[in-house]
């Protein structure tokens, strides 16, 4: 292995490491060797792994800079966020892995007014409490944190990433990628302060993780190339924590499809496991759910969901996105061949599968518990279903467990909604 010291790197928590550090990357892209980060905190901005491998000893801290002029532009332009601006960046090279017991802390709230926080206009006036669930307005922030694209053979292992000011870890037209045993813990106030994002990606294992995040804690789309599909997806024994979507498959024009998510716990999230497609040019198809728990609270602020365990929506919300990103293809149907067997739902509103048409088919509910429990914050959007970015509407009734819209081809087998009715529209 190559240590960051022996190139100069001070591990003092003050000292900026980025030109030490990069040299001890370039050197071991020269030698084929791991880059070895020891004990201490060592304080960087962007680095360029150019296919490097990196190693963190216990006691080990990447530190990201408070600094946004040490994140100078990356030659990509992410269809969302913009150009790149990074912490760790990977472009077009393969077998990376990141390991080691260390930490990576990428210094979020740094990039905020925490004093500050962003409250939405609600049908009802906020209390303390409910401001203090609110995010911190959005500022000037790295536009990503961990970044690959175009690379294959990707393992993170072991290690924990905290604080993060936008998407932690981001995986772009990637194959072959492992995510094993990491702890990733972000400010609950952070806006866009994602765990993982797959983007049309493909051969991706997700297990054994605790992620607790201020917006989508695993999110499966295709926003970096609406053309490519993002398959062939295996999630689980994660514990997960959100203020929006714990897993979220699909959205706007994305293609999803071999997706299989077992033995995960989610707890305090605003929504639990959600399906999103827009109503014309997306699909998500094939996938398997099996033996978990929902729990949902419904969080207070610009959050998107209203404390459904399980949601899916077929319908247009691609209204923000720029004419020439939309692809202009159709597909027969937007959600198919989905099948949800064995989940322990405990929610602050009820599961809902929404479409236009007949675009949901082949859907399959199996040994679903639900239990609905009291709610704080359910009178701020009322009861509804909040299909945000889109600007479809509807009521939940009050007696409601289980919502499903007309045309939807919904077969349920042992669905327990313990005195909430299953209302089909």
């Amino acid at each position: 292995m190559i240590d960051i010291v022996k190139f100069g790197a001070v591990g003092d928590g003050v000292t900026l490491n980025t030109e030490k550090i990069q040299a001890a990357i370039d050197a071991a892209a020269e030698t084929g060797e791991t880059v070895c980060v020891p004990g201490g905190v060592f304080r960087t901005g962007t680095l360029n792994l150019h296919g490097v491998s990196l190693h963190l000893e216990a006691g080990a801290v990447l530190k990201a800079s408070e600094d946004l002029n040490d994140y100078p532009p990356q030659d990509y332009v992410h269809n969302e966020l913009g150009v790149l601006h990074a912490m760790l960046v990977n472009l077009g090279h393969d077998n990376v892995t990141i390991d080691g017991s260390g930490t990576i802390d990428l210094s979020g709230k740094s990039f905020y007014d925490t004093s500050v926080k962003n409250v939405p206009e609600s049908r009802v006036p906020f209390t303390q409490a409910q401001i203090d669930e609110c995010t911190y307005p959005i500022g000037t922030r790295p536009s990503q944190c961990i970044f690959f694209h175009n690379s294959k053979n990707i393992t993170l292992r072991g290690i924990r990433v905290i604080d993060a000011p936008c998407w932690t870890l981001s995986f772009n037209e990637c194959e072959n990628v492992k995510v094993i045993g990491l702890t990733i813990d972000t400010d609950r106030n952070v806006p866009n302060d994602d765990g993982i994002h797959f983007c049309s990606c493909k051969g991706v294992i997700v297990s054994d993780c605790n992620i607790s995040s201020g917006d989508d804690c695993i999110a499966i789309s295709g926003i970096t190339n609406w053309g490519k599909p993002c398959e062939d997806i295996v999630i689980t024994n994660c514990v997960l924590r959100s203020c929006s979507k714990a897993i979220v498959i699909g959205y706007i024009y994305s293609h999803i499809r071999n997706v299989t998510i077992s033995n995960c716990i989610i707890k305090e999230s605003n929504r639990g496991l959600c399906f999103m497609c827009n109503d014309e040019g997306a699909l998500v198809e094939n996938v398997r759910v099996s033996n978990m728990i929902i729990d949902t609270a419904i969080r207070a602020g610009n959050w998107w969901g209203n404390g459904e365990p399980i949601f899916m929506m077929a319908v247009k919300h691609d209204y923000h996105i720029p004419e020439e990103q939309n692809p202009h293809r159709s597909t027969d149907w937007a959600i198919r061949n989905v099948h949800i067997d064995g989940v322990t739902c405990i929610g602050e509103n009820a599961m809902g599968i929404v479409g236009v048409g007949d675009n949901i088919r082949e859907v399959e509910l199996r040994n679903i518990d639900y239990t609905r429990k009291p709610s704080k914050n359910l009178a701020l959007k009322g009861a509804a279903f909040d299909f945000a970015p889109g600007r479809t509407a509807v009521e939940v009734p009050e007696d409601c467990g289980l919502y499903i819209g007309a045309g939807a081809d919904v077969k349920l087998e042992n669905v327990r909604t313990r005195g909430w009715s299953v209302i089909h529209a």
